[in-house]
């Protein structure tokens, strides 16, 4: 049992190290233009960056989830071992429901878009192939190496105004990797780590206040997810519990039309922003409960995805703030075969 003492060892310093992960925030903007020269472009430019900063965090915890494989901690156990989960996941996320005016005055005009809580359900489902049984040590097998990949359902979602939806396939893939330090047994718990890489598809989000617009457009998001995870079964019950690091990167760009009334005529200002990332970088916790025979189970997941470092905006959002911590869970299904 020597080497399980060590997998378990191993096990906690990566935990901790993953614990202790500082967040960060980073959000950088290219030029902001407005193409026709009735005012300034400044306005509608630091909306469009507030909503992206605002919306871009939450999308990424809804694409990066809990638990790589419902229920699962340890990995399948050789080759062609496979593990399939469908699941219903939805994050306590807030969407902005104010109408506020876009102007063309000289500075930014602080406004407050509000924030509505909405749950959109996120159907995926995931699976685990074995690649490598691992190398027996005790009563467990260490090393064992799992293929993981992945499906996500993104649906449109809507507030007021405010419209965020796929521009093309409402389709997210994943695909990973997981390394098991413990195997599961009859006495021994499994433990893993993973890493997973999800990326959306493409999305646009709009916003219409009034007779303006302004489309933050080809939002390309993508997270880069570690997961350190161990699980138990005891007869039909059975216990997950793991922690996670999250790198989000977000990319758009903006459009949009402002339309003043001056003197009985309507000036109609066209306004370009291009090229607006932003990086972020969150810890998270889970864990999952399962009830079933061993080939297939039912299993509930509740997490936390913590705040990374506040992005300070102009704007506001009825009392929330970018990049704010956020609940999720998941209801569904995982089967061994």
């Amino acid at each position: 049992m020597r080497a399980g003492r060590g997998a378990i060892v191993t096990a906690a310093t990566i935990a901790a190290m993953i614990a202790a992960s500082v967040g960060y925030a980073q959000t950088t903007v290219g030029e902001c233009h407005m193409a026709t020269f009735n005012g300034s472009a400044a306005d509608a430019c630091q909306k469009g960056r507030d909503l992206f900063a605002f919306v871009a965090p939450q999308v990424g915890v809804a694409l990066s989830a809990g638990n790589p494989i419902l229920g699962e901690g340890g990995t399948m156990g050789g080759w062609g071992r496979r593990a399939l989960s469908f699941r219903l996941s939805a994050v306590e996320g807030y969407l902005p429901r104010n109408s506020v005016p876009i102007t063309t005055a000289l500075n930014p005009q602080p406004g407050d878009f509000g924030a509505e809580r909405t749950y959109v359900p996120i159907p995926s489902a995931d699976v685990a192939v074995g690649v490598f049984s691992g190398v027996p040590a005790g009563l467990t097998n260490v090393g064992g190496v799992d293929a993981l990949l992945g499906v996500t359902y993104v649906p449109k979602a809507s507030e007021g105004t405010f419209r965020i939806e796929p521009t093309t396939s409402a389709f997210a893939f994943s695909y990973g990797l997981r390394v098991g330090a413990l195997q599961e047994s009859s006495l021994v718990p499994g433990v893993s780590l993973s890493y997973m890489r999800r990326k959306l598809p493409t999305e646009n989000i709009a916003y219409t206040p009034g007779n303006d617009t302004l489309n933050v457009n080809n939002i390309a998001i993508t997270s880069n997810t570690w997961r350190l995870v161990a699980s138990k079964r005891i007869a039909v019950v059975g216990l997950a519990a793991g922690v996670g690091r999250d790198d989000i990167e977000g990319t758009s760009s903006m459009s949009g039309v402002v339309n003043e009334s001056l003197g009985g005529a309507t000036l109609r200002s066209a306004v370009t922003l291009s090229d607006v990332r932003t990086k972020t970088r969150r810890n998270t916790a889970f864990v999952n409960a399962s009830f079933g025979i061993s080939a297939a189970r039912i299993v509930g997941e509740y997490g936390w995805s913590s705040a990374g470092t506040i992005e300070q905006t102009i704007n506001q959002f009825g009392g929330r703030r970018a990049n704010e911590a956020y609940r999720y869970a998941s209801l569904g299904v995982t089967a061994r075969f």
